[in-house]
């Protein structure tokens, strides 16, 4: 009866390793299996990442092109604006001195019409001396010219003067014109590129 009880014991304890040997190959599948999910979660993750890199990628390559693109734009723009501004003061610049080369010719003009009246000047009195000299050798009056000469030097000076004032105005006029176009030109511009 002993043998039989020891072989009852032996069964049970080989049914219960079994049971354990079964409990530790379910416990491996398990293990393998969550592993297995872990790596298949990983590998999504990952593919889900790469997929964002790429994406992110894109979007910076597409951004970059907007923005070479923009900028590209704005060059054009800013080249465009500074061709015509340069022209402009050319232009302005090409004015003013026509302007002043008129103005030049106009004070030559007048210096010429100047230098007319005192030759006339210069005869009226030449001839009013002539004529007063004649009285006076007739006896009639001693004659004074005086009057005469400081009439001429005045109106010689006062003509000098007035022709000099007539070119600093001028010049001036001239250039704060020229000065203010050249301003407007660039206030223009300006605008423009805003």
């Amino acid at each position: 009866m002993g043998q039989g009880r020891a072989f009852q014991c032996s069964a049970g304890r080989g049914k219960g390793g079994a049971m354990i040997a079964g409990v530790k190959a379910y416990a491996w599948q398990a293990l393998a299996l969550f592993l297995a999910a872990l790596l298949a979660w990983q590998a999504l993750a990952k593919l889900g990442a790469e997929r964002d890199a790429a994406q992110a990628r894109a979007q910076l390559a597409g951004e970059r092109e907007e923005a070479a693109t923009a900028a590209r734009q704005a060059s054009e723009r800013y080249r465009i604006l500074e061709d015509k501004h340069r022209d402009d003061i050319r232009t302005i610049d090409t004015q003013a001195r026509q302007e002043l080369a008129r103005s030049a010719a106009d004070a030559d003009a007048a210096r010429a019409a100047a230098g007319r009246l005192r030759g006339d000047l210069a005869d009226y009195i030449t001839a009013h001396r002539a004529a007063a000299q004649a009285r006076a050798a007739t006896g009639q009056c001693a004659p004074d010219t005086a009057a005469l000469d400081l009439l001429a030097e005045l109106q010689r000076r006062a003509d000098e003067r007035a022709g000099a004032l007539a070119r600093i105005a001028d010049d001036a006029r001239h250039r704060g014109s020229a000065c203010e176009r050249a301003y407007d030109a660039g206030s223009t511009m300006i605008e423009a590129a805003w």
